[in-house]
């Protein structure tokens, strides 16, 4: 029987989120006319459709002063500090602008009805971006995604750049995290870009793809020249050349048949 396909919950902390969405194959939205285009790729085009596309949950950048946008708050990393002349070896800043529709001010949310159980705080507050306190990490920086996410039983997590699409300007770092139980947000961790970037509010950031927890690490096996499956599998190697030559779409006939027969 096919397997059920898996369910992602999402549980957002604030009101009125760009939230993560199912990722698509359309990577572009023009494809050029003609043979040959990255769309025909079915492993490219399934690659791009794994599991789902992350947006920014915040409007973001980094970049000089002079090219900061009007009614933002900018601020420097801690790392970033004066010399004695009091210039920055850093001359970028980083800026947010508050969303207080999403409970964002002065980058800050405010996750309501999360307090420990005796305080009379009404919520506690989680950073939009946040900083590394050591020196070998100040190239880094945490984007904060406000919301929880929970995969079904013993399904992780990969958080990934953007696959196969053009990405925000940064490098997103890949992080693998077991939300079958987690019980904090993810935050995405994200180098800091050489040049100015500008992010807006639902801009893709990053992708998330889900893993089974016993296929994370598989065993290895070199099968021997003269095994059965060896010779069987160059046998359908000069078959598949053949064929090939005849239908230059045959993979993606041939796995389209395959997953018909998937009862």
């Amino acid at each position: 029987m096919t397997a059920p396909a898996a369910t992602l919950k999402i549980i957002p902390l604030v009101p009125n989120l760009a939230l993560p969405r199912a990722a698509s194959a359309r990577t572009r939205a023009s494809v050029p006319p003609g043979y040959g285009v990255q769309e025909q790729c079915l492993p490219f085009t399934a690659a791009s459709a794994l599991g789902v596309v992350i947006p920014s949950p915040i409007r973001f950048g980094f970049c000089i002063i002079e090219e900061l946008p009007a009614g933002c708050r900018a601020f420097r990393s801690p790392a970033n500090k004066p010399g004695a002349d009091g210039s920055y070896a850093e001359p970028r800043v980083f800026y947010v602008f508050d969303n207080p529709d999403c409970r964002f001010t002065g980058n800050a949310y405010e996750f309501r009805g999360v307090a420990p159980a005796g305080s009379s705080s009404r919520g506690v507050q989680e950073p939009g971006l946040s900083f590394f306190d050591r020196d070998d990490q100040s190239s880094l920086i945490k984007l904060h995604l406000p919301y929880i996410w929970r995969t079904p039983e013993s399904v992780d997590t990969l958080f990934l750049p953007l696959v196969n699409r053009t990405g925000p300007g940064f490098e997103v770092k890949s992080g693998l995290v077991e939300t079958d139980w987690y019980a904090s947000p993810v935050n995405l961790v994200i180098g800091m870009p050489s040049g100015p970037v500008h992010i807006r509010i639902g801009d893709p950031v990053a992708q998330a793809i889900f893993v089974p927890r016993p296929l994370r690490q598989p065993s290895l096996e070199v099968v021997d020249e003269h095994d059965q499956l060896s010779l069987k599998a160059r046998d359908g190697l000069a078959d598949w050349d053949k064929r090939h030559a005849e239908d230059r779409s045959l993979y993606k006939v041939l796995a389209r048949s395959a997953a018909g027969r998937v009862e």
